[in-house]
């Protein structure tokens, strides 16, 4: 992947969930201004090995007349400006700029430990928000080669453990964490939509992210997860454990992996085995009233 560009790179790198992330970009380029919500991130210590590289150019696209197959046209947050190519040994990701004149163009390994992005001309908030979207896909996918998950999930930190809230849109995930934030004395929210997830020497840990959905919750902290609850609304409130397979099947569909690589969809799944070993699972029937945040409570920290 060669950049094009006449400017000389700099590097800003975040560490976030124990990896780092490192851009390459421009030196004009303002990075850092364009991704308020890393900032509690930023990593300035050059010497740690970079895990995942992305590369800035903001020079024109050499987009290609085969993109390669398409794999998929369908994106909530982007809608029809959203195409996903898989092409010989790489991924290629492109979003219509807002004026309809310019394309975002992302070209991947197989892995995503490397990326190169070519940003077309848009406004400050559009690319703060493009980059942002297209480095939580990145670090989702590379992040699956480090014991680690990103899942999609609402994360109450309660007495200094971390409990993920999991569930369809509209569920009532952020809904619930608020009802533990405001019932379940010495309760914070950690994230509210994208945490990561990884198996340690210590155990499992929960990690807050710059990735927290409409919330603006970006904490660069980790937690000891305590465990997994499933949401689905219901006209009472009723908790059951799920176990084994059971639980892998409750928590699966919240994980983030791509199915067009195999050996990331395969190191997904071992690594939700792993955590779920370690991890339980609980299925929560519920109201979105205090009584369900208590009742949650009682089962998941029995022993408090």
């Amino acid at each position: 992947m060669n950049l094009t560009t006449s400017s000389e790179l700099s590097q800003t790198r975040y560490r976030i969930a124990e990896l780092i992330l490192e851009f390459n970009h421009p030196a004009d380029y303002p990075l850092a201004q364009l991704l308020p919500s890393f900032r509690d991130f930023q990593w300035l210590d050059p010497t740690d090995k970079t895990d995942i590289s992305i590369t800035v150019s903001v020079a024109k696209a050499p987009i290609p007349e085969d993109m390669g197959i398409l794999r998929t046209d369908e994106s909530i947050a982007w809608g029809d400006r959203f195409r996903f190519y898989e092409k010989e040994d790489t991924f290629i990701t492109t979003i219509s700029n807002e004026q309809g004149n310019g394309i975002w163009y992302l070209q991947s390994d197989r892995n995503f430990e490397r990326s190169l992005l070519y940003v077309p001309a848009s406004t400050a908030d559009e690319q703060g928000g493009v980059i942002t979207w297209m480095a939580m896909m990145i670090f989702g996918q590379a992040s699956l080669l480090h014991n680690t998950i990103m899942i999609h999930a609402s994360v109450a930190n309660h007495a200094g453990r971390g409990v993920a809230f999991l569930g369809k849109s509209g569920t009532g995930k952020s809904t619930h964490s608020r009802l533990w934030l405001k019932h379940i004395p010495n309760t914070s929210l950690l994230n509210d939509d994208n945490p990561a997830i990884r198996i340690t020497d210590e155990g499992v840990l929960i990690y807050g992210t710059p990735w927290s959905g409409k919330t603006p919750c970006y904490k660069n902290e980790q937690l000891p997860l305590q465990g997994f609850v499933r949401l689905q609304q219901a006209p009472k409130n009723e908790f059951e454990w799920q176990t084994g397979l059971k639980g892998f099947i409750a928590v699966l569909p919240s994980c983030t992996s791509i199915r067009w690589n195999k050996e990331l969809f395969s190191n997904m799944n071992t690594i939700l085995e792993k955590i779920i070993a370690q991890v339980p699972v609980g299925y929560l029937k519920c109201l979105p009233d205090a009584a369900a945040a208590e009742l949650c409570h009682s089962y998941l920290f029995s022993n408090e």
